[in-house]
């Protein structure tokens, strides 16, 4: 199995790499126990550095920079004495010493010395295990007992516009983003009778058209290719870049606004409609277009231990509503790379056909909003690029409309909005990632984390720990490469013996409500940037989460308990079996650092750069989703968040965009 290099690499970068990808992922003689063929298997077998390098593509110019300078330095001699006590490059060093090498890169007292390594470890372990060959498969596969599902294909409901030309399209508005703000937003302009375009900067996918192989999943669907991060590489960022954007990729956590948080966001906002009959009209209606329920609920291996846990230390827990009408249990679960049979209620399956349906809808695929056009102040539409999915050709597109909604997500709308010259001075600040990292237990049963429901179990039992702030747990689906991405590297061996019990492994995520927020900036090529650092609270509620996280798990049986620390911190019931054991264990691990990449952290909700509210000077858009200052421009997504949510954003944000489209429809009129 081999991969192409893409050309991004110099000669001399390339071999580098390849050492990188060796010493990670190498041949190793299997103990008794192991499994040979897995433990056999080496980077070249799957062509692993030269699909790191075609993964590479997916960067901007800075970050390609940066990480071929990085590798660079690795043969640098100065450099590798300096971070790893090495008095050669990384290619000089014997072979049997460039794994203590990497380890000493890892733990760096200097933070972008351990951003450069995890930058490539993250690449070369997910690919690793995710990257498949001419039979259409990976060789680690049948080892950890990892198989894909084959469902039929449901109907595509959606008319995609593909571009092939330069194009002009006239409108009364413009929707920039398909997912839960901007399905929401088309459908209620299109049922008031608006002619609508949707721009939608991922692909035209729909259920024919799911791979439901993760690496193809991940980089078609996925913003970046998967690959978005904050700046530093200290949290990992998941978000959705496809027809219905996160609706088509999510777990299905359908969670209404809670009380408390509509309260607070009244009082922080100064908009009393969130605490209002208005909104929970909104919030009825969206639950009600999706089938939002517990009827399929249906509790798979990855689940069941959190509601066993939880059970049995008597902490609350719940079954998690969800968006789903008609699944099939057999492909829930890999349906994290798209729905096939239709049974996940995305946008592309209820109100981006409902705007279709109105026959005054044109949906737009792989066609990027570069930045608004103006006229004498006063929107006049949106300059974008179309991209030919047949031949990769790209070509200008036009689109006039007096009104446009800008629904891309909390980091590309502020990046849109910065690209189009829009000056407030909160633009872009106010960065919200519900912060989370995992707790992972290893179990006697199979789990198989990848088939079924991906979340039907919540614990909601610490989510006001610190006034309105606090964390929850609900469990995450779990494949191959993300397990491997996730998994910290304490070494070659370590790490290819855990992932062989991959199918035995339940992962709870600890959610935190963030209270510290970031910035999104945009870089010269005007592609959003992420600075956000991981607050003291924030670190204490993450800290105290993985400790509660591991006792849950030990509550529920599990033999192992791993956290994802630099460091490693594993709980085996085989040596200890005590109580007080445990609480040893979780009373050591709530005092290690969760930040600046000594922790996995990852972000699959991102909000608030573009708030709402009644201050002009605070807020970037007023109590109608308006950008203050220009008349026609207006939000309806997560960036109009006036803080952190707390709970998965999905339903939130789509009442807020029904709100937002309702009113702008009725104002338009």
């Amino acid at each position: 199995m081999t991969a192409a290099s893409s050309g991004l690499l110099t000669d001399g970068e390339r071999r580098t790499l390849a050492v990188v990808c060796d010493a990670l992922m190498p041949s190793l003689e299997p103990h008794d126990g192991d499994s040979a063929p897995l433990f056999r298997l080496k980077a070249a077998d799957v062509g692993l550095a030269g699909a790191v390098e075609q993964a590479m593509a997916a960067l901007s110019a800075r970050q390609l920079r940066e990480l071929r300078l990085y590798i660079r330095l690795l043969e640098s001699s100065p450099f590798m004495m300096v971070v790893a006590r090495r008095a050669a490059g990384l290619s000089k060093i014997p072979a049997a010493e460039r794994q203590a090498a990497l380890l000493a890169l890892a733990n760096s007292v200097l933070p972008p010395v351990r951003t450069g390594f995890q930058a490539l470890k993250r690449l070369a372990t997910f690919l690793f295990y995710s990257v498949i060959g001419d039979a259409g498969t990976n060789p680690t596969w049948s080892a950890i007992g990892y198989a894909l599902p084959t469902p039929a294909a449901g109907a595509s409901p959606l008319t995609i516009a593909r571009i092939a030309q330069l194009t002009t399209l006239d409108a009364d508005v413009c929707v920039i983003g398909s997912g839960a703000g901007g399905g929401v937003v088309a459908a209620q302009l299109a049922a008031a009778g608006r002619t609508v375009v949707v721009l939608e900067a991922g692909p035209p996918d729909q259920a024919a058209e799911f791979d439901q192989r993760e690496i193809v999943g991940l980089q078609r669907l996925y913003l970046d290719q998967g690959t978005t991060a904050t700046r530093d590489l200290g949290v990992a960022i998941l978000a959705g870049s496809c027809i219905g954007g996160g609706t088509a990729i999510n777990w299905q956590t359908s969670l209404r606004t809670p009380d408390f948080i509509r309260d607070e966001w009244a009082d922080r906002s100064g908009i009393r409609a969130f605490a209002d009959d208005a909104f929970t009209r909104s919030l009825d209606a969206v639950c009600a277009r999706l089938g939002v329920g517990t009827t399929e609920s249906i509790r798979n291996g990855n689940n069941a231990p959190l509601e066993r846990g939880c059970a049995a230390l008597g902490i609350s827990w719940s079954d998690i509503p969800r968006n789903a009408r008609g699944c099939d249990q057999t492909q829930c679960g890999y349906c994290v790379f798209g729905c096939r049979v239709g049974g996940k209620q995305s946008t592309s399956n209820t109100y981006l056909r409902d705007a279709q349906l109105s026959g005054r809808t044109t949906i737009v695929a792989s066609c990027r909003a570069d930045h608004l056009r103006l006229d004498r102040g006063r929107v006049a539409g949106v300059q974008a690029v179309g991209r030919d999915e047949k031949t990769g050709a790209r070509f200008p597109v036009r689109v006039n409309a007096r009104t446009v909604v800008v629904c891309a997500g909390a980091l590309e709308t502020p990046a849109f909005l910065l690209r189009s010259g829009i000056e407030h001075g909160q633009l872009g600040r106010n960065l919200y990632l519900h912060p989370t990292t995992v707790v992972a237990g290893r179990y006697e049963e199979p789990v198989r984390g990848w088939i079924g429901a991906p979340q039907t179990v919540l614990c909601d039992e610490y989510g006001r720990q610190r006034g309105n702030y606090g964390y929850r747990f609900e469990a995450a689906p779990v494949h191959p490469g993300l397990i491997s991405l996730a998994q910290p590297w304490y070494g070659a061996r370590d790490h290819r013996a855990r992932m062989q019990h991959a199918a035995h492994v339940s992962a709870f995520v600890v959610l935190t409500r963030d209270r510290q927020g970031g910035r999104v900036t945009v870089d010269g090529e005007g592609r959003p940037v992420v600075d956000y650092s991981v607050g003291r609270m924030e670190r204490e509620l993450l800290q105290e989460g993985v400790a509660n996280g591991a006792r849950i798990h030990w509550a529920a049986a599990a033999t192992e308990i791993h956290t994802l620390h630099l460091r490693d911190r594993t709980f085996r019931r085989a040596d200890a079996n005590r109580t007080s054991d445990i609480a040893a264990f979780c009373a050591s691990v709530a005092r290690l650092p969760v930040h600046a990449n000594r922790c996995g952290v990852f972000s699959a909700h991102q909000m608030g750069t573009a708030r709402m509210g009644l201050d002009e000077h605070a807020n970037v858009c007023d109590e109608h989703g308006q950008v203050r200052g220009v008349p026609g421009l207006y939000v309806g997504d997560t960036s109009l968040f006036p803080a952190s949510s707390g709970v998965n954003p999905m339903i939130t944000v789509m009442a807020l965009a029904h709100l937002v489209g309702s009113r702008l429809a009725d104002r338009s009129s």
